[in-house]
């Protein structure tokens, strides 16, 4: 199956997790650019997490995910006193309007766990029972031979959650890493130079390498290479050093770099990778983080140039950000006061037609017009 014939994810529902109310499912509108904006509180970073919980079900690890979280209570919308599951759907459409709807209801256990109390596929009108009271998505299972089933397995598989926050001196980004694990780059970073060398390295791949040198250097000026070669006493293992233009001779380490630009490094390696090498949809969490305002400007230009090949999920303060990307691509989130919960809303173009003749989207979004604003 070629990439580009992937069907996209045009819509998700979502009710009972975290700060999203059971009995107010959110119902949200996904297109290739979706930039979710909103106060602290409002419930973008739990939207991200559900991604990235998905992440852990497609590897069969749902309780990692649970344990890492704390507890499945922690998971349910204010408790299991008041949430009885967590439900989600999700709808893929492919380029000839079929659609393919993942559907699942998590119900916690006595063990502070959860079970799949219901999952199914429903594919062209006809509904595929995956069982229940498992533990683990079934869609991972030896037993998942019917093909709707395992194309449906590897669209889930293919959206994948990125952070590149950590860039402390024991973080895996600046660590070494293992030379082969170059296949797709890690939601945290950590291996980057292993992916750089594959792209540096295979000359198919060349063309892209080169781009993400550009756009580095574009931000970074004084930066004119990476240099990228298996450790001399560790063959099986690389790091993250590069070279100055001011200084060709000189090789410097990843030590040498700031934590902005690690994590623009991390980004254009992300959004410029090849095509063929993309998740089919990226989720990325606050990627302006410590990012100057015309690197900003350059991780707008890569996620337009990523969304050709990719649906592509951002959760950002940014208001730099917001006015390099199009009004459609806008989500609100805002807290419902009186169902106690987040609620999320695509901006309608149309209606904000008049208002952006005078105003720009980050100047509406201070005046709360976009709401999005305690």
């Amino acid at each position: 199956m070629n990439k580009v014939s992937y069907p996209k994810l045009t819509k998700m529902t979502l009710a009972g997790y975290k700060s999203i109310a059971y009995d107010f499912p959110q119902e949200i509108p996904i297109g290739d650019i979706n930039i979710l904006i909103g106060a602290n509180g409002s419930g973008k970073s739990n939207l991200i997490s559900f991604f990235r919980m998905l992440n852990y079900m497609m590897t069969g690890s749902l309780q990692t995910y649970i344990g890492q979280s704390s507890s499945a209570e922690n998971l349910l919308h204010f408790g299991s006193k008041k949430t009885p599951f967590i439900n989600a759907s999700l709808e893929f459409t492919n380029d000839k309007n079929v659609k393919d709807i993942y559907n699942m209801t998590l119900v916690k256990t006595v063990q502070d766990s959860f079970i799949f109390s219901e999952e199914n596929i429903k594919y062209n009108g006809k509904i595929y029972n995956l069982n229940e009271g498992h533990k683990e998505s079934f869609l991972f299972t030896n037993r998942a031979k019917n093909n709707v089933i395992k194309v449906m397995g590897v669209l889930l598989s293919k959206c994948r959650t990125f952070q590149f926050h950590d860039t402390s001196v024991s973080s895996n980004i600046r660590t070494n890493s293992f030379l082969d694990n170059n296949k797709y780059l890690f939601g945290d970073g950590g291996n980057l130079a292993s992916v750089l060398y594959l792209l540096k390295n295979k000359e198919v791949y060349e063309k892209y390498y080169h781009k993400i040198v550009f756009y580095i250097q574009n931000i970074f000026p004084q930066f004119d290479d990476f240099v990228l070669e298996p450790l001399p006493l560790n063959q099986n293992y690389i790091k993250l050093n590069w070279k100055q233009k001011s200084s060709l001779d000189y090789i410097l380490g990843v030590d040498q770099l700031s934590d902005g630009i690690i994590r623009f490094m991390a980004l254009a390696v992300l959004l410029l990778t090849p095509p063929e090498l993309l998740p089919n949809i990226i989720v990325i969490d606050e990627p302006e983080l410590g990012l100057h305002p015309r690197a900003i400007e350059a991780l707008a230009a890569m996620v337009n140039d990523a969304s050709r090949y990719s649906q592509i999920i951002l959760a950002s303060h940014s208001e730099r950000l917001l006015d390099c990307l199009d009004t459609k691509n806008v989500i609100t989130a805002d807290q419902d006061r009186l169902h106690n919960c987040s609620i999320y809303k695509r901006v309608d173009e149309e209606a904000l037609h008049d208002w952006l003749e005078e105003y720009s989207l980050s100047q509406l979004w201070n005046k709360n017009i976009l709401r999005g604003q305690p």
